[in-house]
């Protein structure tokens, strides 16, 4: 249900006098500079009205000139969760889109640019005042993708599998980073995984994911930048030479932590879809001496031909009872995943190798083990078999998250409020986040990039064609070769490139990965998906 919502005071203030600078100013001179030719908009977009979506107040608005071939004059613009709003009619998804700033000056003339580039053409919005660049720049920069990542960052060490803390090479600051190889992502399901996953990130209603500031592209390689942390996933924790286990506070914390993500998602109408040990990051940080975040994720929409790829993708001992049913992933699922991944916790004591033997041996004894271990606790004869088993409750929990029917599974919000994990988290663990405004959901959001590739909405709306960028009953893992190419293409067309400094970048990552042997994980996490562009 949407609620009626109130941009903040400041920031509506502040847009409307830029507004009404840009209205006080006639920037036709424009039109008469060969110099700024390239600045012409011919982006296709979708209608606002197909998408269906009911936007009270937009999160912020203003005005912008446009160049078209046939028109030039301002336009109202507004940006609201990820969608830019233009003229009130048309919509574009800035997660596809790469944005640069520019400036043109001379000894008469001032204007500032900021350019939307995707594989359709590019959005250019010309603004005559250096704020109202400064001001879009920021509210609309954190939803698309830069170049120029080796420009800003080096990257200095391996935080874990995958992660890397990169520091700022002017302002010194050190961030983390996710790296992902796009080069192994070879179909359309994979990258539109991948994209879910970009929008999960950059929606601040998600709680305990990693912070993410920025996403930068650099040929075939895609850098997440976040919040500096360090940590460890849960498998490389336990396949440390130092055998080290968890205390009661700590396995409760990550609990908690994963059950807050969840119903983060659960109130965007998402989930995640495959819960699991190097999916699950503990860190530390300057002001959590604990937490866990969740990485990666496998939200997409499954139907009937689409489950079954996702129960290959997912190990048997993750797989929820009612997937082999034909019942879709949701968060009940999740729940399940977690009790499992809880339950491992709970019995291992390093007597065999924390692996997939020991997963699949251990989760198809689970429920019975838990049973006896409760029997043992109720006569005071609990067992030392396992250092990571604290507490009659901590079991109840875990057979509650565990039960084979959906329908007697313990709720999100029930296992929030468990009694183990209350007396046991962290007490500086992070909370959820209160809304300030009501939005559609998020997944009301990743709907619309369906929309794009529909010949019925996408059109473009700077000249007379109506026709679509793709045929009607086009393969979409055609389509994604197609993007891929033109999104190649966009991102040499625009920025600068220098081969030298991403070679020496690239170097240093395969470096470190070899120093540590290892694999980066999102190769296996997106390879659930055979190639058909092959």
């Amino acid at each position: 249900m949407i609620k009626n919502n109130i941009r903040p005071r400041a920031s509506s203030e502040r847009l409307d006098k830029l507004a009404a600078l840009e209205n006080q100013t006639n920037l036709e001179w424009i039109m008469k500079n060969s110099q700024v030719l390239e600045l012409k908009s011919n982006i296709r977009m979708i209608p606002k009205d197909s998408l269906q979506i009911n936007i009270h107040v937009p999160e912020h608005e203003g005005v912008a000139t446009i160049w078209a071939d046939k028109w030039f004059g301002q336009k109202k613009i507004s940006q609201f969760r990820g969608l830019l709003i233009y003229d009130n009619q048309f919509c574009l998804v800035l997660n596809d889109c790469f944005i640069e700033k520019k400036r043109y000056q001379s000894s008469h003339f001032r204007a500032y640019f900021l350019k939307l580039i995707n594989q359709t053409g590019q959005l250019v919005l010309i603004f005559s005042h250096p704020l109202s660049l400064k001001q879009w720049n920021s509210c609309i920069k954190k939803f698309c993708k830069r170049n120029n990542f080796y420009k800003k960052f080096k990257v200095v060490e391996l935080v874990c599998q995958n992660f890397y803390q990169i520091q700022h090479k002017k302002q010194k600051s050190l961030f983390t980073s996710q790296v992902i190889n796009l080069a192994n992502i070879q179909n359309y399901d994979q990258a539109e995984l991948l994209d879910n996953y970009l929008k999960i990130l950059r929606n601040s209603s998600i709680s305990n994911y990693i912070q993410t500031l920025g996403v930068f592209e650099e040929k075939q390689m895609l850098f997440i930048v976040c919040k500096y942390f360090k940590g460890n996933s849960l498998d490389q924790f336990y396949n440390q030479t130092k055998k080290n286990f968890l205390t009661q506070q700590q396995i409760a914390t990550i609990c908690v932590s994963i059950l807050i993500a969840l119903k983060s998602l659960s109130d965007e109408e998402l989930f995640h879809g495959k819960i699991s040990f190097e999916n699950i990051v503990c860190y530390s940080n300057l002001k959590t001496q604990f937490g866990a975040y969740l990485v990666n994720s496998n939200y997409k929409f499954y139907d009937s031909k689409t489950l079954s790829k996702y129960i290959q993708s997912i190990p048997n001992y993750l797989i929820a009872p009612e997937i082999n049913q034909g019942i879709s992933p949701s968060t009940q699922t999740d729940i399940y995943q977690l009790g499992v991944i809880l339950g491992l916790i709970t019995f291992f004591n390093f007597t065999q190798p924390f692996n997939m033997d020991y997963f699949q041996i251990l989760s198809q004894q689970l429920m019975q083990i838990i049973i006896e271990q409760e029997k043992l606790i109720l006569k005071q004869k609990q067992s030392q078999d396992y250092p990571q088993l604290f507490s009659i409750s901590q079991l109840d929990l875990i057979k509650k998250m565990i039960q084979p029917n959906p329908n007697f599974r313990i709720s999100i919000n029930d296992a929030l409020k468990h009694v183990w994990l209350i007396n046991n988290k962290e007490k500086k663990i992070s909370k959820l986040m209160t809304k300030q405004m009501a939005f559609p959901s998020l997944r009301t959001i990743i709907e619309i990039r369906d929309s794009e590739c529909d010949i019925k909405k996408t059109i473009n709306n700077f000249n007379d064609e109506n026709s679509s960028f793709v045929k009607q009953g086009q393969d979409p893992n055609s389509l994604f070769v197609q993007i891929k190419q033109n999104q190649k293409i966009n991102s040499e067309t625009f920025v600068d490139s220098n081969d030298e400094d991403e070679n020496l970048l690239n170097d240093k990552i395969e470096k470190l990965n070899q120093q540590n042997y290892l694999v980066p994980s999102f190769k296996e996490h997106f390879g659930m998906y055979r190639s058909r562009c092959i």
